[in-house]
């Protein structure tokens, strides 16, 4: 983005990319107006955490302590909202809930949902998404989910492998942002 303009939000096409700071996000307009924003690269990798709960795992811990305010810094931490992520295993256990939180990662759902997205901008390294395969409730919490960069879903052991982490966060469609001309 060497000849960047800033504008709003707003007028950024839906499902393209925009720049905030250092980091290059894919905009996906929500039905209330809001916009979701995964970010197109991965900041970092990391192991999940101790089990396959996004809401206590290491991922969002550094999400929280190092992206989130760095995000908040450029827009404005009343610009960046809440979201809800639903933690819905792939068997369909509901023991880790619903997490609430300014930052998270894509669910299997949103990342079906919105494949075809995703592949335009040829994602090339494997990423976590917050969606577990099962929980110790069905099976056990071992295993979590992640996309190849072929785009097809697998299955990681939670401690054993540094995946990527594409961030997701939930912005008011009025901020600043910056995309190429």
């Amino acid at each position: 983005m060497e000849n960047a303009k800033t504008i709003i939000l707003d007028d950024v096409q839906d499902r393209e990319i925009f720049k905030l700071g250092r980091f290059e996000l894919i905009k996906f307009t929500m039905p209330d107006g809001t916009v979701n924003a995964v970010f197109k690269d991965c900041p970092f990798r990391s192991r999940f955490g101790d089990n396959n709960d996004l809401s206590k795992s290491d991922i969002l811990k550094k999400l929280t302590s190092e992206i989130l305010p760095e995000i908040e810094e450029i827009v404005g931490a009343e610009n960046v909202l809440e979201l809800e992520t639903d933690l819905l295993s792939l068997d369909g256990s509901k023991k880790h809930g619903v997490m609430t939180s300014k930052i998270s990662l894509p669910t299997f759902d949103f990342y079906r949902a919105n494949r075809e997205t995703f592949e335009k901008y040829k994602l090339d390294e494997w990423w976590w998404l917050a969606t577990p395969d099962s929980t110790s409730e069905y099976y056990n919490d071992n295993w979590c989910v992640c996309v190849a960069p072929s785009g097809s879903i697998n299955y990681y052991y939670y401690s054993n492998y540094y995946d990527g982490v594409r961030p997701v966060l939930r912005f008011v469609s009025s901020i600043s942002v910056s995309c190429d001309e």
